[in-house]
């Protein structure tokens, strides 16, 4: 399926080409633009197209790409296993 905009959204002819190219690619397309220019709307226009959810995910200057991937906490998988197994042993010796 190649997106070719919508009846909401008028997609250029080199904006549709890199739409394409990063769905073939199965690869992340960075919008970028002033506000207002509707990087928004095309991907709402795009998601809905597509039959997919929309992600939204509101970056700052100081966000970095790794965020957006994944971020692993190991304090907090320590304190959540450190629960657990409390809560298993209170639970074991009060049965």
């Amino acid at each position: 399926m190649a997106f070719s905009g919508t009846s909401n959204y008028i997609a250029t002819k080199d904006l549709q080409l890199a739409v394409n190219a990063a769905i073939t690619l199965e690869r992340p397309l960075l919008i970028k633009g002033e506000p207002g220019t509707g990087k928004t709307m095309l991907a709402e226009e795009l998601a809905e197209s597509l039959g997919t959810e929309l992600i939204q995910w509101h970056i700052k200057s100081t966000t970095k790409a790794q965020q957006g991937l994944y971020e692993y906490d190991a304090v907090s998988v320590f304190a959540t296993l450190n629960l657990v197994m409390i809560a298993f042993t209170i639970s074991a010796t009060t049965s």
